[in-house]
């Protein structure tokens, strides 16, 4: 779905010109960092590409920092193609055979997976029921928040082709689990004979062959012999450019062949340059704010909802997303079959905002256009990460509304990895965040994760037995409407708390160059899924 695109005047700053140019050039190994791992091996270079096909340039969202699939799955399995999961899932979000091909409940804590067959892995051993259970039982091992989404407790060998999966309870979307990225399957040879993760052998259309660690450029080349038939592109040059403006400018000046998540308000322009095509979808991520439950104020509903009230997410979207993204309804994309279609949208009334505002005791008494209460005035630190292009304008933006009905917020815009020490620190009163919503197909993959007492995003540390019990309730229900219908009413309850404050359902972005044809949008992805069906030519 391609939304409508504006065009404004394009600025960046000569660092980040500089930045891109040094990323993007060449690549040379180095020896192993601590904690990264490196296949040593003679590099591809462009040079060394004269005549042959070349690779396709990835200007990647984020600096690549490590590859083992038990906890960079999104980057090693849906950007880099190296490594897949055992099941898939198609652009309406139902599930369809991957590396398993089909997949059975035996009884209330035991599924049968039939994986299939013919399939190699990259140094040409093939792909057996061992390799699933040493994949599973390690990414379970290594990953807390792996072993919570499938409840795993262990697998066992049935023949070849047939592992059996054990759950710690009854848990009916063990195979949306098995969709997640961070659950791909690895040969043990991945591993040295430490134990230490190595190198990405997995099974996918695309076959590791560099990691550069100065300038953290990956590159890749096409797998022969993958099991999905002839691969189209021949590899790729992938890097990281944390920064949206560099992104924009590196696709101008055809220093990559591909990106994502360019500024929105250059949109239009990149569009309109001759060579250039950028294309917006709608994907299953939701801007939100998380609310800090350990703040006293804000634990008062009336708090919540005037701060939800003062916001006008249309105009958000018309002016400050240029029409990348919609607003949201709910905490799910329409697309979804488990969207709660009663949901309406949140309302824009800053009078009613104010009136709740002194219904829970803060007024302006000395006219300087702050709320106070018990003689303090009302100020709230509102945090956001800087590499998302939609964050930055929408925080300032959220800033200026809750001032205007009398809430001083201290807007603080920052790098990725500082908004996250302030998210552990609990050092926030609301926290922006652009979050994925379906990389487990089952609407209660968010509630479950974001809302119950210990789910392991639930960053506000919002606690509440009763809603607990619910959760877990909807969760052991395997039918699929009263599954849904439970996980609509817990939803329309948190919407009616606003225990979360949704914004606007998440446009992405997607700029290549017009010689990069064929890609296919994967929704179900975090940011995006390469396609190793893509054709580059010239």
């Amino acid at each position: 779905m391609i939304f409508m695109t504006t065009r404004t005047h394009f600025t960046c700053l000569l660092l980040f010109l500089l930045i891109a140019g040094t990323v993007i050039a060449g690549c040379t190994n180095t020896g192993t960092q601590a904690g990264t791992a490196v296949q040593n091996r003679t590099t591809t270079t462009q040079a060394a590409l004269a005549g042959e096909e070349q690779p396709l340039k990835f200007g990647e969202l984020w600096l690549i920092t490590g590859f083992d699939p038990m906890n960079s799955g999104v980057f090693i399995t849906e950007k880099a193609i190296v490594t897949e999961a055992l099941i898939g899932a198609d652009q309406d979000f139902k599930l369809i055979p991957n590396l398993a091909t089909t997949w059975r409940r035996t009884s209330p804590v035991t599924w049968e997976i039939a994986l299939r067959e013919n399939v190699s892995f990259h140094n040409g051993q093939p792909m057996t029921a061992s390799e699933v259970k040493f994949s599973l039982d390690r990414a379970a091992r290594l990953n807390a928040q792996n072993r919570q989404f499938m409840d795993y407790d262990s697998s066992r060998v049935i023949d070849a082709h047939t592992i059996e999966i054990t759950t710690s309870k009854p848990n009916p979307i063990l195979p949306e689990a098995l969709h997640y990225p961070n659950m791909a399957i690895i040969h043990p040879d991945s591993l040295d004979a430490a134990g230490n993760f190595t190198t990405p052998i997995g099974t996918g259309p695309m076959v590791f062959d560099s990691f550069d660690q100065q300038t953290r450029t990956f590159t890749v080349k096409r797998n022969p012999h993958w099991w999905g038939g002839p691969v189209q592109l021949p590899g790729m040059v992938m890097t990281g450019i944390p920064d949206s403006n560099a992104r924009a400018l590196a696709i101008e000046k055809g220093e990559v062949d591909f990106t994502v998540d360019v500024p929105m308000n250059e949109v239009q322009r990149l569009n309109d340059l001759p060579g250039v095509t950028v294309d917006t979808y709608l994907t299953p991520r939701v801007y939100r704010m998380v609310v800090n439950f350990q703040r006293p104020a804000l634990q008062d509903k009336r708090v919540r909802q005037a701060i939800s009230l003062a916001i006008n997410r249309d105009d958000i979207v018309d002016h400050v997303l240029y029409n990348v993204g919609a607003p949201a309804r709910g905490l799910y994309i329409p697309s979804m079959a488990w969207f709660n279609t009663s949901m309406q949208a949140l309302p824009y009334d800053p009078e009613k905002a104010k009136a709740l505002l002194a219904e829970a005791g803060y007024r302006d008494t000395n006219g300087d256009g702050i709320v106070e209460k018990d003689g303090r005035p009302f100020t709230i630190d509102l945090v956001s990460a800087q590499e998302r292009p939609g964050l930055p304008p929408m925080s300032e933006a959220i800033g200026q509304y809750l001032k205007e009905i009398g809430i001083d917020a201290r807007v603080e815009i920052m790098a990725s990895a500082a908004s996250t020490d302030r998210q552990k620190a609990m050092n926030y009163d609301l926290l922006m965040v652009p979050a994925n919503i379906a990389m487990i197909p089952d609407p209660g993959y968010i509630i479950d994760t974001w809302f119950r007492t210990d789910g392991y995003a639930n960053s506000g540390k919002y606690s509440n037995p009763t809603l607990d019990a619910r959760i877990d309730d909807a969760k052991q229900t395997d039918d699929l409407k009263e599954r849904y219908a439970k996980f609509n009413k817990i939803e329309a309850d948190i919407y009616d708390e606003m225990i979360s404050i949704p914004l606007a359902d998440y446009g992405v972005t997607i700029a290549h160059k017009d010689t990069v044809t064929g890609y296919r949008f994967d929704p179900t992805a975090h940011d995006l899924r390469m396609d190793a069906n893509m054709t580059l030519t010239g």
